[in-house]
């Protein structure tokens, strides 16, 4: 349940889906107002000034697209969720640079999930949050490259517990990522570090929780799948961030750690820190298309990692497996 009954304005020419959708909705607690078309869309957001808007993408005349920076121009503090049926990155990627908050694919299966976003957005502004980073990114390219490595200073200790894995990690900037996908017994890891220069490192970074949505929805139906094969995923996430078009390079390592077998499954994207790294490396995902090599070497838990990037940054993480 929300916290408290925000209004919500949802914009959807589906009857069937917003009907579903407002159910839930108002199970959860919310006030709902809803509009099939886009024009009566915005007219009830500037009347009534909802909270949270979740629109379709695919309208109509005008269209999704048209409909976000129209909200956003007129009310640039509410946040919009778009959803879509569509996968491709490229209309992610044009969904949040529209002004959109954040993504919900198109059949939704995980409610709890479109919950967690929802209470997200509601209770902050990351689209203010991106808009000051964008800030620092003009700072930092009009005076000094040096000036990105004051975010060492923002060192931060992480620890997440995954069923029997726990994952700990000390990052040296805000430009580095770890996202992880339990995969049965094993854990999935993406390491990644993003250029502090470069105008779309924001959406970047916004997008790449994204990506391994349909292929964790095709291991989850079908287990023999691409998240089995880090290269495989590797050359998967390069061509989704190319056909997004941003100019944005990216350095980024997968890992699969097989609990049963003390074994480690890997490849690499423009990562550095063993010899093992090195024998992978493809270079940075985002420059062009790439044939990705995938090595497998014993290991033995706790598993100790220290990852530099090309940008400057490092990542030191430990994964343990077991009774914890």
């Amino acid at each position: 349940m929300f916290e408290r009954s925000p209004l919500i304005l949802l914009i959807e020419d589906d009857p069937v889906f917003r009907r579903l959708m407002a159910a839930y909705l108002e199970l959860w607690g919310a006030r709902v107002m809803e509009a099939e078309e886009g024009d009566e869309g915005v007219g009830l957001a500037m009347k009534q000034a909802p909270d949270l808007v979740l629109i379709n993408l695919l309208l109509v005349a005008p269209s999704g697209l048209e409909v976000i920076a129209c909200l956003k121009q007129r009310h640039p503090t509410i946040p919009v969720i778009a959803v879509s049926a569509r996968l491709k990155m490229a209309d992610v990627a044009r969904a949040l640079r529209a002004g959109a908050e954040d993504y919900l694919i198109k059949p939704i299966r995980n409610w709890r999930q479109v919950f967690d976003v929802m209470a997200a957005c509601l209770g902050s502004n990351p689209r203010r949050i991106l808009d000051e980073l964008d800030e620092h990114l003009t700072f930092f390219r009009r005076d000094d490259v040096a000036a990105s490595r004051l975010s060492r200073d923002l060192c931060q200790l992480t620890v997440r517990n995954l069923g029997s894995w726990q994952l700990s990690w000390r990052q040296s900037s805000p430009w580095l990522l770890a996202e992880y996908i339990r995969l049965d017994q094993d854990l999935l890891l993406l390491l990644a570090e993003f250029d502090p220069l470069s105008r779309d490192t924001p959406v970047v970074m916004a997008l790449m929780s994204f990506l391994l949505h349909e292929p964790l929805r095709q291991y989850q139906n079908q287990p023999g799948s691409l998240l089995n094969n880090p290269g495989r995923t590797l050359e998967y996430i390069n061509r989704l961030i190319l056909d997004t078009g941003l100019d944005c390079r990216v350095n980024l390592a997968l890992f699969r750690l097989q609990a049963n077998s003390n074994q480690v499954m890997m490849a690499n994207g423009g990562m550095t820190g063993n010899d093992w790294l090195a024998r992978c490396n493809v270079g940075p995902l985002g420059a062009g298309t790439f044939s990705a090599s995938q090595l497998s070497y014993s290991c033995s838990f706790p598993f100790d990692m220290t990852l530099h990037g090309g940008f400057g940054g490092e990542i030191q993480l430990t994964a343990r497996h077991g009774a914890l």
